[in-house]
């Protein structure tokens, strides 16, 4: 008697297998008469049932009635789902998780394949209408995409970086490039990008640790070196600062920016009081011949003619001061004090007067020359300054 049993429950576990592979191929019939909602409504059965909830062509079936539904005009259709292409996306990969085989793996790449292509195409589309953030998105979704079939597509999520980063979407972007490098993807780029996003973040140690992983590969790189004291200048480690950038300045002697940097560190020890006085010194002379050299690479760099200027004028102004504090009596020393005040104002100003003969009009340059011509007595140019920073805070 336990047998028969046994052979009618096999028997009636056959028969409903049978009967919802019938209610499959019914939708798949559906779908091919484009009656979407008919064919949705015959596979969620098929799905439903325990004999069937794992099979891979009946999610196969599924995934292409919502991708349908995703792409139809007919709002009959488009109201059945408010998210069809998600549902379709997770309807292949259920697919592809039952389906060891991969008997249907090739067919289920050709419509992620399809797929994916909309989602680049329309990245590219935002791009170029400057939606940054759609295009974003869209790059995001090729990406993902086709990771639902085990494949990276580096090419859609590198520009979805760019894309983040137009878009003013920091936490997008280093995600990107975290799973950039999680799938194996090389690029001087993504590493420099992903330190600088640690660095921006104030996050020292992450920033150092994607530099260090760069630097394997590309040991030789002026540009990890420039992210590396990039880091190092940041949070304001002058000695480890300088040690990248001198690296960098033997790798690239012609690199104007290495230069500027290297003098801002060393003046940075140079105004350091609390540093001794071989040192400041030193670093003096250090500051002053990187600054004249990234003014020979590159003589129209604004940048740097206003720091050499800062280098001179901020030597003079701590001499000023001390000869403004002195007795009146101390006529001697107040005159030597003076002049060695105005010695430096006197290298300071070409410089000053270079950087604001390449950007006009910016007040704190302008009050810098006002000081000089003060101090020097140049009445001439002082009435002359003093009248475009008067024209200039009426604006």
């Amino acid at each position: 008697m336990k047998k028969i049993l046994f052979v009618l429950v096999l028997v009636f576990s056959i028969t409903l297998t049978f009967a919802q592979k019938n209610v499959r191929q019914t939708a798949s019939n559906l779908l091919k008469d484009g009656k979407l909602d008919k064919a949705l409504e015959s596979i969620n059965q098929c799905l439903q049932d325990a004999s069937t909830a794992q099979d891979a062509k009946a999610w196969f079936i599924r995934g292409n009635i919502f991708l349908e539904i995703a792409n139809s005009k007919d709002e009959k259709y488009k109201s059945l789902d408010p998210d069809p292409l998600q549902k379709a996306l997770e309807s292949y990969k259920k697919a592809i998780e039952y389906d060891p085989k991969k008997d249907y793996y090739e067919d289920i790449f050709a419509k992620l394949t399809w797929q994916h292509n909309n989602f680049f195409n329309a990245g590219v589309d935002s791009y170029n209408k400057k939606s940054y953030k759609d295009a974003m998105l869209d790059f995001e979704n090729a990406a993902n995409t086709l990771s639902i079939a085990k494949v990276a597509d580096t090419v859609a999520l590198f520009y979805a970086a760019a894309c983040a980063n137009l878009a003013g979407e920091k936490g997008k972007q280093k995600q990107y490039y975290i799973d950039l490098l999680k799938g194996g993807a090389k690029s001087i780029v993504i590493y420099a990008s992903l330190a600088d996003l640690y660095r921006l973040e104030k996050d020292s140690a992450d920033a150092l640790k994607v530099i260090r992983a760069g630097k394997k590969l590309y040991p030789n790189n002026l540009q990890m070196t420039l992210s590396e004291s990039n880091v190092y200048i940041f949070f304001s480690d002058v000695p480890k600062a300088l040690s990248t950038l001198n690296i960098a300045a033997q790798k690239d002697s012609t690199n104007y920016l290495v230069f500027n940097a290297i003098g801002i560190n060393y003046q940075k020890i140079y105004e350091d009081t609390l540093q001794k006085p071989a040192n400041r010194s030193d670093a003096y002379k250090r500051s002053e011949a990187a600054y004249l050299k990234a003014i020979k690479l590159k003589p129209d760099f604004y940048d740097v003619e206003l720091n050499i200027a800062s280098l001179y004028f901020n030597s003079a102004v701590p001499i000023a001061l001390k000869a403004n504090g002195l007795p009146l009596d101390a006529k001697d020393e107040y005159d030597k004090l003076v002049a060695d005040a105005n010695a430096f104002y006197k290298l300071a100003l070409p410089y000053l007067k270079k950087a604001d003969e390449l950007q006009p009009n910016d007040l704190n340059t302008l009050n810098s020359l006002r000081q000089i011509y003060s101090s020097l007595g140049d009445k001439e140019n002082l009435k002359v300054v003093q009248a475009k920073i008067l024209e200039l805070r009426k604006k």
